[in-house]
Parts: C-alpha cells; structure tokens; sequence
C-alpha cells in the first residue's frame, strides 16, 4: 500500500533528525531513521497495524497511532483510495490534550 506523508509530518520528522543529530551523533540519527524506514514498510504491508488513536476518536477520519520508538508515534490514516497518510509524526512525552489540537 502507498505511505504518503504530510508537509506536517515531513517538517516533524526534520526536526526530530536535527535533534538527534546535535543530541547524540549522526550515527544514533541514521540508525532512528532506519528504524522509522522499517516500521514504514510493515505498516505499508499491514495498514492495520497501529491500534486506533484514543485521542483523535470523533473525528472524521479513522486516526490510528503506531509507536516506532520510546518517545514517537506515528498518527496516519487510510484514505478512501487506499493510501495510507501519515498525518503527523508525535512526541509521546507533550502533553496528550495537545495531538487532539495539532489534527484538525
């Protein structure tokens, strides 16, 4: 199935790479991006891989989450043609009310 992601997403996922890089070396930000590239691949073979996202529950898309990391989830949701859409990439440790204010 086709991964598609958002400018939100792409824009998340910079930062998330500067900051592991000036955190903890370039090696340690090559080795989250290949895990990041791995679980993209089982979620594109498995689209229900993520459980549904409790917090984004009344909205009009079916929001799930997917946990690639201590620290990160992704948020997607699968459009009607089919192609996953990875709405945003979230950092578990902010404060949860706050994901219900970033999708809209």
């Amino acid at each position: 199935m086709q991964i598609n992601w958002s400018r939100k997403a792409l824009l998340q996922l910079d930062i998330i790479i500067n900051q592991c890089v000036d955190l903890f070396g370039e090696r340690i930000a090559i080795r989250f991006y290949r895990q990041l590239s791995d679980y993209e691949k089982r979620l594109s073979k498995n689209p229900l891989l993520g459980p549904p996202e409790p917090l984004l529950q009344n909205r009009k898309r079916n929001y799930r989450g997917l946990i690639i990391h201590d620290h990160f989830k992704l948020i997607y949701y699968i459009t009607n043609k089919g192609i996953i859409q990875i709405a945003d990439m979230w950092d578990t440790r902010r404060e949860p009310a706050k994901l219900a204010k970033r999708i809209k």
